[in-house]
């Protein structure tokens, strides 16, 4: 099988690929095959007539002997038969005679050698020989000897006297079977060499036309063809021809129509690639959490900020559907949290999640229903902690801001009470007017700074004079108008005469540097010196900067408290013993930003605290 498939292969690769050679040798094989049967036809026929001819020849030859003998048979005379055997022996291709008798006993034996002489062959007289049984002539071919036999009873009216084998030689006839055969196969030769250059010479044009078309198919394939198609021959190419120009008229438009659509196509791809980034960039930036169900309820997207505030992983998130996320976020949860569960999410209101920590993280989760076709649910979490912790710093402000209005609106109260219906002396008088003025004083101070810190969120920087000063000198102006609190010295300030020029407000740098002097006063309760020196700073990139440094040797500041310094309504004191709203380091931070500065504290507890503040 293997190798049947192999000789197969070897024939399909022998096969030409041309059509044209395919088409001239397939003529030439039809031409063989028609001459190969006519000529075969042909020797069929003149092979039939010879060999009827010699039939009928050796027959004749035969019944001639058979009558030429009855007499001879008749008298006993064998050497007469022998004679005429040998006589007849050289008709013709006669290769041998014999003669028997009745009983299949030969009388007469001759051999015919071919180019010898005949001769007669002494038989044994004894032997007997198988005679045919019917008392006719007969013939029978010998097709390996290519010999034909004759049997010819030799008989009178009354009884068989004798029988006559002729063996005729074929030879001859089948030499001019053979040259009949080979001049058939040279004719269909130079048949096939002599049509072959005629039909290649009448397929020249068809086929040049048929190239031709393929080549415009390729190029039309290819997309380079543009000139219309002309070829020349019969009828059927000037059909293929306008099928041709037909199906590359069809195939432009079809072109124009897809590219217009492939254009299009990318345009609104490249669209929607732009939106999805765009969304992606939303989505994964976004400080908020988002996670978004499929249809069939299992969470298929969440964000970096919703595995940030929960400190879930990914993988602990995806696929997960409403319960299983539900029982996730309650193992968070800090104990006793009153938290209505996810499905409670998607309703009006917004649900609350303590999770642990320290601090405990306070999250806002709300959730709405889509109709899109592959989200379900979508799930909103807001990080509040930030906005709870002000809410409490606030509560605790307004209760603080309500003790320090009270404390100094109660002493005000009181002796502007006892002042109007009690009479005193003119120095206890002054004395309870001063006390008063005092307590005014202070409740002014609480309110301004409420006022500045209302102010400065509103507006920012847009109300600020910003002018060029030289900060050493502002600094010299500001301590020649201050007055430390009754008892305590002067801080201790050694001017530079080094130009420190700076691009500020002169009324807010004033307010910054007031406001930061009495913050050192007031934690340094016992008295301690306060210093302020000048620094400059020359960094890598330049840019120099200036600062002014004020340093206390008071209470100082925790680690955990020096962390928190500068936000809003956070008192490093919170006994009460020092009076304040928490809003001076705040205020200080916020202006020294707005003005393109920053502010940098460092304390020890116990030892004390410098504040620098850079320009």
């Amino acid at each position: 099988m293997s190798q049947g498939l192999y000789s197969g292969m070897k024939l399909r690769r022998m096969w030409p690929r041309r059509f044209k050679h395919q088409l001239a040798l397939v003529m030439s094989l039809l031409l063989i095959l028609a001459l190969a049967m006519l000529g075969g036809f042909t020797a069929l026929q003149q092979e039939s007539r010879a060999r009827g001819a010699v039939e009928a020849q050796a027959k004749l030859l035969a019944r001639s002997l058979g009558e030429a003998a009855t007499n001879l048979i008749l008298i006993g005379s064998l050497d007469g038969v022998e004679a005429l055997a040998l006589s007849y022996a050289t008709m013709g291709d006669v290769r041998r005679l014999n003669v028997f008798s009745p009983q299949g006993q030969p009388l007469t034996q001759v051999v015919h050698e071919a180019g010898q002489s005949p001769q007669a062959s002494f038989a044994d007289p004894l032997g007997q020989r198988p005679l045919p049984a019917v008392q006719n002539p007969q013939l029978s071919l010998d097709t390996e000897r290519a010999m034909l036999t004759v049997w010819q009873p030799v008989q009178t009216d009354e009884q068989l006297l004798a029988w006559i084998q002729l063996d005729y030689d074929l030879s001859d006839l089948r030499r001019q079977s053979l040259a009949i055969w080979r001049n058939t196969a040279l004719v269909a030769l130079l048949a096939v060499l002599l049509c072959y250059p005629l039909l290649m010479l009448f397929l020249r044009r068809p086929m040049e036309s048929v190239d031709e078309a393929r080549r415009f198919a390729v190029e039309l394939a290819d997309d380079v063809g543009t000139a219309p198609l002309r070829l020349e021959g019969p009828l059927e190419m000037q059909d293929l021809q306008r099928a041709l120009n037909d199906a590359s008229m069809l195939l432009q438009q079809h072109q124009i129509v897809l590219t217009d659509g492939i254009q299009t196509h990318r345009e609104q791809a490249k669209q929607l690639a732009a939106q999805n980034d765009k969304l992606g960039a939303i989505f994964t930036n976004s400080p908020d959490g988002l996670l978004t169900f499929n249809r069939a309820g299992k969470v298929e997207f969440t964000n970096q900020a919703f595995l940030r505030m929960t400190g879930l992983r990914e993988d602990e998130v995806l696929g997960q559907d409403d319960l299983g996320l539900d029982a996730k976020l309650r193992e968070l949860a800090v104990e006793g949290c009153d938290f209505a569960g996810l499905a409670a999410s998607f309703g009006p209101n917004r649900q609350g999640l303590t999770l642990k920590g320290e601090p405990p993280r306070v999250l806002a989760i709300s959730g709405r229903q889509t109709t899109a076709s592959s989200v379900s649910l979508v799930l909103y979490i807001s990080d509040e902690t930030r906005q709870h912790e002000l809410d409490r710093m606030k509560s605790e402000f307004l209760t603080l801001a309500a003790h320090e209005l009270r404390t100094p609106m109660a002493s005000i109260f009181g002796f502007v009470e006892l002042l109007i219906h009690r009479e005193f002396s003119d120095a206890k008088r002054a004395d309870m007017l001063s006390r008063i003025h005092r307590q005014s004083k202070l409740m002014i101070n609480i309110l301004n700074e409420l006022l500045d810190l209302a102010r400065i969120e509103a507006r920012g920087a847009s109300e600020f004079k910003f002018e060029t000063l030289d900060l050493a000198e502002l600094v010299t102006q500001v301590l020649s108008d201050y007055l430390p609190p009754q008892g305590r010295e002067r801080p201790l300030f050694e001017p530079s005469a080094q130009a420190m020029p700076v691009h500020v407000d002169r009324q807010k740098m004033q307010q910054a540097l007031l406001n930061t002097l009495s913050n050192a006063y007031k934690y340094s309760p016992g008295g301690e010196p306060v210093s302020i020196g000048l620094l400059v700073d020359e960094p890598e990139d330049g840019r120099v900067h200036y600062g002014v440094e004020i340093r206390d040797h008071g209470i100082g500041l925790s680690p955990a408290h020096l962390a928190r310094m500068g936000e809003r309504f956070f008192r490093a004191d919170a006994s009460g013993h020092i009076p304040g709203t928490g809003l001076g380091v705040s205020i200080v931070r916020e202006l020294l930003e707005l003005m393109g500065g920053r502010l940098q504290i460092e304390s020890e507890l116990g030892q004390g605290t410098c504040v620098t503040l850079w320009l």
